[in-house]
């Protein structure tokens, strides 16, 4: 860990003060919190940090502290909003999710590097597909091969995130990275510890150094090309589907098999057009290339009520079971729909068409659960 990390501890209206009057001056900001199981239901936010653009000041915002003064915070507000300042950070869904719940302020114009990185597997590190899937069977929960390879529709487009720490290991950069005594006191006692009052400076230093491994990443992958003028607007635009999707979903229980995990939602990297659906795993409304789709030979049968990206998380639980949507009146009369054609697959958001794809008897209220058997885990 770098103990020498500078940073302001704002925990009263005069260092808040001080630090708005630098943060305005900064088109560029980065952006970390710390706090209980930040983004599950149970979440509570406790530290904001925000370093000017290099990470040249850090100030650490005590969310508890400061809860007395939320409503003269406004002018600090204003800077998050501000679309004209750009927002670095590290898979932003939990931090935009707290920042929203406790303040009612969204992040705007944001650079997440988690996607940066992943866009650059391909544009600039040149990967083959075969690499992507690769992916999923490394790290921690990882899946057998043999079970990606047999499901190779299931993870068509999909990627597997990749965490900071390890990011700046394979860069290679000249910098520490989280501060082992403090990782281990969160695998010991959990992330309540962020709740205790006075923080150790341990800690207040480990929050900071955060900021300073966004903004050295953020001048590497600009160095190295991964973040340029031609793709920095794309880039923000998936980065804002990508905190908007924790955002939809809403907080779920820690131990939820379909919250946030090492897989990168869909319909992030790319805008989706067109029809839209529910997940009853994430509860996101997603195009229909989100889900898979069971076939009698080439004739689609039944759709997944869950979208790949969850079944996908499913078995990485232990979980065999892929989840299909079937109105009552088609699981009684038989296993296709007879009155399928490809004009079903275009329909209004009114109209919600059951599993089987041709049916629009059903109403969704009426539909039950229908599990069948997708794929076998590999061992």
């Amino acid at each position: 860990m770098d103990t020498t990390t500078k940073y302001v501890y704002c925990n009263d209206l005069p260092t808040v003060a001080y630090a708005t009057r630098i943060l305005a001056h900064s088109p560029v900001l980065i952006i970390d919190c710390e706090g209980r199981n930040i983004g599950a239901l149970d979440g509570e936010l406790s530290l904001m940090c925000i370093g000017t653009e290099r990470a040249e000041q850090i100030f650490v915002f005590d969310v508890l502290a400061l809860r007395p003064f939320k409503y003269r915070l406004f002018p600090l507000f204003c800077i998050l909003a501000n679309s004209a300042v750009k927002k670095i950070m590290w898979d932003c869904r939990n931090d935009f999710l707290e920042i929203l719940s406790e303040y009612d302020v969204m992040l705007t114009s944001i650079v997440d590097l988690q996607l940066a990185e992943i866009q650059a597997r391909t544009a600039v590190k040149k990967e083959r597909d075969f690499q992507r899937i690769l992916r999923f069977t490394w790290g921690s929960r990882p899946l057998p091969l043999r079970m990606v390879k047999q499901n190779s529709e299931l993870f068509l487009g999909v990627h597997r995130l990749q965490g900071m720490d390890s990011c700046i290991r394979e860069a290679k950069l000249p910098t520490t990275g989280k501060d082992p005594d403090v990782v281990a006191m969160h695998k010991a006692v959990g992330s309540s510890i962020w709740l205790d009052r006075p923080l150790p400076p341990k800690l207040l230093a480990y929050a900071a150094h955060d900021i300073e491994l966004i903004g050295t990443l953020y001048e590497h992958f600009k160095e190295i090309s991964w973040i340029t003028p031609a793709n920095e607007l794309l880039l923000v635009a998936q980065s804002m589907r990508y905190a908007y999707s924790l955002f939809h979903q809403g907080r779920v229980a820690s131990d939820d098999v379909f919250g946030p995990c090492a897989v990168l939602p869909l319909d992030v990297l790319s805008d989706s057009f067109g029809h839209k659906v529910p997940c009853y795993g994430c509860h996101r409304m997603q195009s229909l290339s989100c889900y898979s789709v069971r076939k009698q030979g080439k004739k689609p049968q039944m759709r997944s009520n869950i979208c790949r990206t969850c079944q996908i998380k499913a078995p990485d639980e232990g979980n065999e079971i892929s989840y299909y949507l079937g109105c009552r009146q088609c699981l009684r009369d038989s296993l296709s729909c007879p009155s399928f054609t490809d004009a079903c697959l275009d329909r209004t958001p009114d109209v919600i068409v059951c599993a089987f794809l041709g049916c629009r008897r059903g109403e969704l209220s009426e539909f039950p659960l229908f599990s069948t058997s997708l794929f076998r885990m590999g061992s």
